[in-house]
């Protein structure tokens, strides 16, 4: 075995590739008989000891022979050529001479004057040759004289076929080093004791076997596919008239596969033949042509020389002839032309040698003899092919019919499933064989001789092995169903693959022809039924595609043009390359034309079935009623199965069709940022922006006009999008260009500011490919989601809960259930415990599948594994009449255990289900509470990212957004208004910005250029002014208005960009809860707050439940207190004039001390709040500085400096006002504007019971009257943790507010900090009186020193302009006012002179962070006071002391 199978790689690898080297390495007679010797070899038969004795052996021989000639006829020129030289009798310069021009290109040259390895390369193919082809010669003689042992053992039938079922049941890696032992054994115990050096030669020679069975498999399984392919790559590798007859052989087949044509084996045979033949005259010519005499004759660069496709691969030189020149001037294919040709030939000739091999018949009694005794017809080989017979399925047939042939019995060469003629023996490449047709039958059924006595246990053996066959043909049938229904589905969804074909092609080779396709294709998108009509054009398209090829050929053809003149934009001369990837896209058209003629066969063959159908008798179908119940439950029974399978690839199939339908115009709206912003701005690029933020604000804006024209708004894209292909393409060509400047009078500036320029192929292809890409996503967006995209988002039409595939738990459950169990076990399942609260229809299906499994298990007990079906095999074969019982018992035993397994595993899965399932739930959970969460705060995040955008960049552009959202925040009626707004205005300015980004708009030709005033004209330094708006630079007008050059664009964008992302999203969010609370049938709460179960009823209910409770009213409970501290946080964040203003309007509210008294003046808060902030955003942007105009506090006249500007909060070239000062007005805006809420809230009864009343308790209680009647439970005494943080606030929290205050006092020095500490000795000596005294007085006294705290702030603001502003002087002239009040500018940006010896600065004393500090906690501790738990704090200090007196 070893032996044939290293003969055979020798024979057919290893002596090729000596051969082919030696005449690579030298060009000239010689080697051209090793050529002949080349082209021969596959021709012949392996060496076997029958072909060792006919041509195979003499081919061999005569090899030695003819290289052992070729090496003495070198010796002895090389001797004659030295003797002739040293006896003068020929002169030294005989290089290039007529004799020894003729002699070398025979073989014989001299290798006087070369080098070591050229006079190597000159010899040693010869040498090489001998010695490979004795050494070849040698070793399958050896195998002919090997004796044949065992001949009885092998003779015997009964043996063999113990062997092949014992050799069925191995594995192949197993079973092939069994055969070796049987092939190697002699029957002796010792001799199956085997040493390493054996076992390596052994897995040597099983590595050699299954290398040489798959080059085998694959010439024979997938011929006629290979010789296609070779066909192909030799016909278009060297463009030529000779190669041309590969090629239009390569185009006939492939149009006629695709034609849906059968291929006669008869005539591809002969086909194949003629090929062989051509081909090896070809590479016989190629090989000539690099001999002198022929390139002499007809010159490389001659017209017939490049017509026919010869190239030179070598040249010489007559100054060293031994020497190989290379061709600098050919490329890599000129190269590889020869080796393909070469591989293609042997290929070729490779099946025409399998194809008539035949047995040889022998007259001889001892060859009969010795071949009918011999162990060739039972080898592992011939098992192996008979097993490989026996198992080609039905589902293996029906998909390799879809892309190969359809063949008659009747045809003398037999077929096999995948469309190559066969036979028995190209399966068995092996059998000693040779030459001449074969008519055996691949699918006979092998016959075996057997003894009668054991007719029984044979019957018995072969009925185990087809049981085991038929089990494994079940599982390939499973396996390749899946792979029929992927092949099926990829069929009839080639159209897409045409199309998109024709638009790759179209836009990787620009011309005329191929604009064709890019119509076509554009124009079969369009249409609705593009399926029907690809497939009825797909004959044109064949015809136009092949055309396209052939003219490609012929103009690939390396001739000159004024051989074969190019035609501008039509044919133009391109690399051979080109066309493997334009034969790329044909394929796709051949697959389409087959595809349509296979559907309407299959249309007109069930046409005429059922024109065929005749009425019967009744006693026909009386008769055949019975049988065709029985066939009714076999198939119902089928389906089953098939429906299980379908289910799951139903389900996953739905599942992903919901995907796309829901997200996919997320796809095609990405898709217009890729048009829009890639490369240079151009107009059409900006039309493409300018469609999609038309879309987004009517989504925005209104909602159902947005439906109503969003079909015609994807129609007109892509209308739109045809067109601008139409326009680039065709600009492309060079008389496009001038016409264009004709027809617009444009110059090519402005042509490319419209996206109309010429581009390299290179970027034609991006300018092409994207726009072509975003077609094809909206086309598929429109005729395959859209319909049901406008379904899905139906807000007047929104189906049940139990109807919906993401709520309704049922379904989900049922899907998982399905897709685990089909995964885990083909056979069904046990029913899932999850299942059991589903509807009784679920239950009677879940039944029924319980009996299909319990039936299966019943008919199949051995379960999974091989370990069953081995020990059924054996208890089949020992199994007699006195051990039945016995047997029945075990089969019990081994099904109740499979079954137990079974039950466990399933109880696993079920868990598992379970669990997938509650992570199904908690993650539904999380998203409705992710979308309730953004509902509450979205107004929140769009307001301030808004405001953020403006502050960030002022211009005239962004002050629409600020008063938007000014006036819409304390007017929650205006905030849909103001989100409309906004998001036009987005558009409108992102638009404006694009078109600013032209190259046509020149900003330095309006730019104003200001000149400097004089001395007399202003105060300010030259220095300072240098750095003003007005003289630093141009002076852009468009600016101001908030337009400049920016790259990259995006980049500029982005802030607009995610402005109306965030727009989109908040009205996304409103109507997708108002979209969930209808399918689910709820209402909206009626307070927005996280934890909906949490009352004021559970605010004393453990620390928990306190914890949520102010979770969700946190900000309806002390919303007033927050706004107070932002207040006094924007006075510290400016200390300026504007911020003077917030300190008066605080204490205007303040003074209203009541609640409701301060729900009464708040909205005119918020009114001055918004007044107020806009207005200062006006300052911020001032006059437009292209007038060159200054402002009126910069003239001579002016005693302004910048400080005081700067204070002032006045508009300035030189010191802009901070706009980021804007952030904090806008803060204490936002939260006024939801104190406004608070305070209507508060007159809701339904609120008030959810959250409590914030009505403030009476000012005349007193403790001990009203502690009986206390609403809230008394905490003294601590009975939880929650109490015991109600003693540390209610008791204690007076004393450390005191602490605060003095702390306050005396961390600075100054005239505002004895207040402080007066206040908090005065309250350290009588506190503990006052806390006994009603609420009223309490009040008075913590009043009047929340009322100092603010009058210290507000006077450490009004002071800040001496601080800031007049520094200087102060230092100079009044340096005790500045220790006595702590004067110091804590806001940067002011010019602050250095320390002076004299009058230091107290930076660090000054500021009012402390003051804010003591402000929060004094407005606590006033809070305490007014709660209704303080009242049994007094009452326990009232006890505390009456118990004392005692």
């Amino acid at each position: 075995m070893a032996t044939e199978v290293l003969c055979g790689l020798t024979f057919r690898l290893l002596l090729p590739v000596c051969l082919a080297a030696a005449c690579a390495f030298r060009y000239n007679g010689l080697s051209f008989v090793y050529l002949i010797y080349l082209l021969l070899i596959p021709l012949f038969s392996e060496p076997t000891k029958t072909t060792m004795k006919g041509h195979t052996g003499r081919l061999l021989k005569s090899l030695c022979f003819t290289s052992l000639s070729f090496l003495l006829l070198h010796i002895i020129f090389q001797i004659t050529i030295n003797s002739l030289e040293a006896g003068k009798t020929i002169e030294p310069g005989f290089n290039c001479s007529t004799w020894e021009k003729t002699l070398r290109q025979i073989g014989f040259e001299s290798v006087k004057g070369a080098d070591a390895g050229n006079v190597i390369r000159l010899f040693v193919p010869d040498i090489g040759m001998f010695i490979a082809s004795l050494t070849i010669w040698l070793l399958c003689r050896s195998m002919v004289q090997k004796p044949v042992t065992e001949d009885a053992a092998q003779c015997n039938m009964q043996f063999e076929n113990e062997e092949m079922a014992v050799r069925e049941k191995l594995e192949p890696d197993d079973a092939l080093m069994y055969e070796e032992d049987l092939d190697d054994e002699d029957g002796g115990e010792g001799e199956f004791e085997e040493t390493m050096k054996l076992k390596l030669l052994r897995r040597i020679a099983s590595l050699a076997s299954k290398l040489r069975e798959f080059i085998g498999n694959m010439i024979t399984t997938t011929g006629k596919v290979v010789v296609t392919i070779l066909l192909g790559s030799a016909g278009m590798m060297v463009p030529s008239l000779t190669s041309a007859v590969y090629f239009l052989v390569f185009l006939g087949l492939c149009t006629w596969w695709s034609c849906c044509q059968v291929f006669d084996p008869l005539i591809f045979s002969c086909l194949c033949v003629l090929m062989a033949i051509f081909s090896a005259g070809h590479i016989i010519g190629l090989y000539l042509y690099q001999l002198q005499f022929f390139q002499e004759v007809v010159p490389p660069k001659d017209f017939y020389a490049r017509l026919f496709g010869v190239t030179s691969l070598t040249q010489t030189n007559c100054s060293s002839t031994w020497m190989i020149i290379k061709n600098q001037e050919l490329h890599w294919y000129h190269h590889a032309n020869p080796i393909l040709l070469l591989v293609m030939y042997y290929t070729l000739a490779t099946l025409i040698r399998l194809w008539l091999q035949e047995p040889i018949k022998s007259d001889s009694r001892e060859d009969d003899k010795e071949i009918a005794c011999s162990p060739i017809p039972m080898t592992a080989e011939r098992r192996r092919s008979l097993w490989y017979a026996s198992h080609y399925t039905t589902d293996e047939r029906k998909l390799l019919s879809m892309t190969q042939d359809e063949y008659k019995p009747s045809d003398v060469l037999l077929v096999t499933v995948n469309g190559n003629p066969s036979d028995y023996h190209t399966i068995h490449p092996t059998l000693p064989l040779e030459n001449g047709p074969a008519k055996a039958d691949l699918y006979s059924t092998p016959q075996y001789k057997w003894e009668p006595s054991d007719d029984m246990s044979e019957k018995e053996e072969e009925e185990g092995e087809e049981e085991e066959v038929v089990t494994q043909e079940e599982k390939e049938d499973v396996k390749l169903h899946a792979l029929v229904s992927v092949f099926q589905f990829i069929m009839k969804q080639s159209y897409i693959c045409a199309l998109i074909a024709m638009m790759a092609w179209s836009i990787t080779y620009h011309s005329w022809l191929t604009f064709v396709l890019l119509i076509w294709s554009c124009t079969l998108w369009m249409i609705r039924d593009r399926r029907k009509y690809a497939m009825l054009s797909s004959p044109f398209m064949v015809f136009y595609g092949n055309l396209l090829l052939i003219l490609q050929y012929i103009w690939s053809i390396e001739l000159k043009n004024d051989e074969l003149p190019q035609v501008s934009g039509f044919l133009e001369r391109k690399e051979p390359g080109e066309l493997a990837s334009k034969i790329l896209f044909t394929i796709t058209f051949w697959l389409l034309l087959r595809q349509h003629l296979t559907e309407q066969k299959a249309l007109q063959l069930k046409e005429a079935t059922l024109s065929e159908v005749k009425v019967r008798s009744e006693e026909d179908e009386e008769k055949e009623g019975e049988v065709a119940e029985e066939e009714e439950e076999e198939e119902e029974e089928e389906e089953d199965d098939d429906e299980d399978e379908q289910d799951i690839m139903k389900v996953l199939g739905k599942l992903v069709m919901a995907m796309f339908i829901k997200y996919w115009i997320y796809v095609c709206g990405g898709m217009f940022f890729f048009v829009s912003f890639e490369g240079r701005i151009v107009m059409y690029k900006i039309i493409y922006m300018v469609l999609f933020l038309f879309c987004v604000a009517l989504y925005q804006v209104h909602y159902e006009w947005w439906r109503r024209i969003l079909k015609y708004f994807w129609m007109s894209v892509v209308v739109y999008t045809m067109l601008v292909l139409i326009f680039i393409y065709t600009y492309q060509f060079e008389s496009f260009p001038g016409l264009w400047k004709n027809m617009t009078g444009l110059d090519e500036s402005k042509l490319e500011d419209l996206g109309l320029k010429r581009f390299s192929v290179a970027e034609l292809f991006t300018r092409i490919f994207i726009p072509t890409s975003f077609l094809l996503a909206c086309i598929l967006h429109l005729h395959y989601f859209h319909d049901r995209f406008l379904q899905l988002t139906d807000l007047k039409a929104v189906t049940s809960k139990q109807d919906n595939t993401i709520y309704s738990h049922a379904k989900v459950n049922g899907r998982v259930y399905l897709i685990i169990n089909r995964l885990v076990h083909q056979d069904g399942s046990l029913p899932d415990i999850t299942m059991m609260n589903l509807t009784a229809s679920s239950e009677k299906e879940e039944d029924k599948m319980l009996k299909e499994a319990g039936e299966k298990r019943m008919e199949e007990p051995d379960g999974e594994g091989g370990k069953g079906r081995e020990e059924k095999g054996k208890e089949e074969e020992e199994k007699d009449d006195d051990k039945e019982d016995d047997d029945d018992e075990d089969s019990e035993s081994e099904e109740e255990e499979t079954t137990d397994l079974r039950n466990k595993w399933h109880l696993v899965i079920d868990r598992l289900t379970v669990l997938f399932l509650k992570f199904l739930e908690y993650f539904h959970k999380m998203q409705v509470f992710v979308w309730w969460l953004l509902e509450l705060h979205i107004i929140k995040i769009v307001s301030s990212y808004i405001i953020w955008v403006t502050v960030k960049e002022v211009s005239l552009f962004n002050f629409v957004f600020l008063i938007a959202w000014a006036l819409a925040l304390p007017y929650a009626q205006f905030r849909p208004l103001a989100s409309s707004i906004c998001t036009v205005w987005t558009c409108v300015i992102i638009v404006c910005k694009m078109l600013y980004q032209l190259t046509s708009i020149d900003p330095s030709t309006f730019s104003s250029n200001c000149t400097l005033p004089g001395e007399n004209e202003t105060k300010v330094d030259i220095e300072e002014l240098k750095t003003s708006i007005l003289y630093s630079g141009p002076v852009d007008p468009a600016e101001w208005v908030g337009l400049r050059k920016s790259y990259p664009l995006l980049v500029y964008l982005r802030n607009n960009l995610l402005m109306l992302a965030i727009l989109a999203f908040e009205v996304t969010i409103y109507r997708h809860q108002e979209y969930y609370r209808c399918r689910n049938n709820l209402t909206v709460p009626v307070t927005k707050t996280i934890f909906h179960d949490i009352t004021r009823a559970h605010l004393d209910d453990g620390l928990v439940n306190c914890v949520k409770y102010f979770i969700n009213y946190f900000f309806y409970k002390f919303g007033l207190e927050t706004c107070f501290l932002l207040s006094v946080n924007v006075i510290g964040q400016r200390m300026d004039f504007y911020a003077m203003i917030h300190a008066f309007w605080l204490i205007a509210v303040l003074y209203r001390r009541r609640r409701k008294a301060i729900a009464e003046i708040w909205p005119k808060y918020c009114c001055f709040l918004a007044c107020i902030i806009t207005f200062q955003y006006f300052l911020c942007i001032g006059i437009p500085p292209a007038p060159c105009k200054d402002y009126p506090w910069r003239s001579g006249n002016a005693n302004f400096n910048s400080n005081i500007i700067k204070w002032l909060y006045f508009p300035d070239f030189i010191v802009r006002p901070n706009p980021v000062f804007l952030v904090y007005d806008f803060m204490l805006l936002l939260c006024a504007s939801l104190q406004r809420q608070t305070f209507e809230d508060e007159n809701k009864a339904a609120v008030r019971i959810m959250a409590g009343d914030n009505v403030e308790i009476c000012m005349n209680l007193e403790a001990a009257s009203f502690s009986q009647h206390n609403p809230v439970p008394d905490f003294i005494y601590c009975r939880s943790y929650l109490d015991m943080y109600k003693v540390i606030i209610f008791s204690y929290l007076f004393w450390f507010v005191l602490t605060i205050i003095f702390i306050t006092g005396t961390t600075r020095i100054s005239i505002f900090c004895m207040g402080y500490l007066v206040a908090c000795f005065y309250f350290l000596l009588f506190g503990g009186d006052l806390l006994l005294k009603p609420i009223r007085s309490i009040l008075r006294y913590w009043d009047w020193l929340i009322a100092y705290n603010v009058f210290v702030i507000t006077m450490k603001n009004i002071l800040s302009i001496g601080a800031c502003g007049y520094i200087e002087s102060l230092v100079k002239n009044s340096c005790w006012l500045i220790q006595a009040f702590s004067l110091a500018c804590t806001v940067k940006g002011y010019r602050i002179p250095t320390s002076n010896v004299d009058c230091k600065l107290p930076s660090g004393e000054a500021g009012i962070i402390w003051d804010s500090i003591c402000f929060a906690f004094l407005l606590l501790q006033r809070r305490v006071f007014m709660s209704y738990y303080f009242l049994h704090v007094v009452a326990d200090i009232k006890a505390s002391q009456i118990l004392a007196s005692r």
